[in-house]
């Protein structure tokens, strides 16, 4: 693939590219940033090799006239001469073009690097303790994921992530610790915070422990204060503030759930993808009936729902993996 895409890539730059080509390469551009960065450096290469060609030329010119005027200066005017000229020029730009096809390579070796990624994935019910290479530590709750490239550590510290994650960062001034979450990125110094950013969730939140975060979009950037959560409402596309409560962010890493003043739309997406069951609503004004509360790990669904059920004006049913809300 690395080839075809190379071949891609020289073909755009030389505007041979046909509109297939250049549809191909667009949809390979917007898949991943690290392509994006990868077709810069081919492209920068490319340029380079197109202004040293220029100036090659201009340089065998002043050098071939320099051995006319020293060495043969009675026979300038010799057929032979322009053939020596451009056998010159041939051996200039083919010597450079060597040096561009290391430089290519040179690239394409880093982008494979790169392209070695690791990635973590819980299922349903599921957490894990994750261990990054510079010593930091990721708690990732169930149905979440975070990954990371063979260029992790290099210039910076990069990681992925959907669901929900906790971390706790080592400091590093000279490697930013970046997280890329929905449509985010958030800028870490050495700090602890927690991310809650699902695909099917209608805000993603960012709960600052301790430390400094940074949070960017587009032109968008913040800085975090600690005991501040940051919250996005993607339906909207607002961002609001709200004062930290510690255990809302950090009690499922020791298996508890804890909802404070969560409508009972949110709090079923999180039974969901602890005990792998779908809730389905006959009664659609429950959704935004607030709920606050907190459950052990090791308690049923049925449970739960009972006591749900006493504080919160719910009926339901429980059908396999169905509960219906009525």
């Amino acid at each position: 693939m690395k080839e075809s895409v190379d071949i891609l890539i020289i073909s755009y730059l030389k505007g041979e590219a046909t509109p297939e080509q250049q549809n191909e390469l667009l949809a390979w551009l917007e898949a991943d940033v690290e392509n994006k960065l990868y077709f810069r450096s081919i492209k920068d290469v490319y340029d380079l090799g197109r202004i040293e060609s220029d100036l090659l030329n201009s340089q065998v010119d002043r050098q071939w006239k320099k051995f006319l005027d020293h060495v043969l200066p009675s026979r300038r005017n010799h057929r032979w001469l322009q053939l020596g000229k451009n056998m010159l020029r041939y051996a200039a730009v083919f010597m450079f073009g060597l040096v561009c096809m290391q430089l290519i390579s040179y690239f394409a070796d880093k982008r494979e690097v790169s392209s070695r990624l690791t990635k973590i994935e819980t299922g349903v019910g599921e957490r894990s303790k994750v261990s990054l290479p510079d010593g930091s530590t990721v708690w990732v709750n169930a149905c979440s994921s975070i990954s990371y490239d063979g260029a992790f550590g290099e210039k910076d510290r990069t990681v992925h992530m959907k669901g929900e994650a906790y971390f706790e960062v080592k400091k590093d001034s000279t490697r930013p610790f970046l997280v890329h979450a929905d449509q985010f990125t958030f800028r870490v110094t050495g700090t602890s915070f927690n991310v809650y950013a699902f695909d099917d969730d209608h805000e993603m939140s960012l709960a600052l422990i301790e430390g400094s975060v940074t949070a960017e979009k587009g032109t968008y950037s913040e800085k975090i204060r600690p005991g501040e959560v940051l919250v996005y409402d993607k339906t909207h596309a607002k961002i609001s503030h709200k004062q930290l409560i510690t255990s809302s962010y950090t009690a499922w890493r020791y298996g508890e759930m804890f909802f404070d003043k969560m409508t009972f739309e949110e709090l079923t997406l999180r039974l969901e993808r602890n005990f792998n069951v779908k809730f389905k609503f006959e009664n659609q004004k429950i959704k935004k009936e607030s709920f606050g509360g907190s459950f052990r790990k090791y308690e049923s669904l049925e449970t739960i729902m009972k006591v749900i059920s006493t504080s919160t004006p719910v009926k339901y049913r429980i059908e396999k993996d169905t509960v219906y809300i009525k």
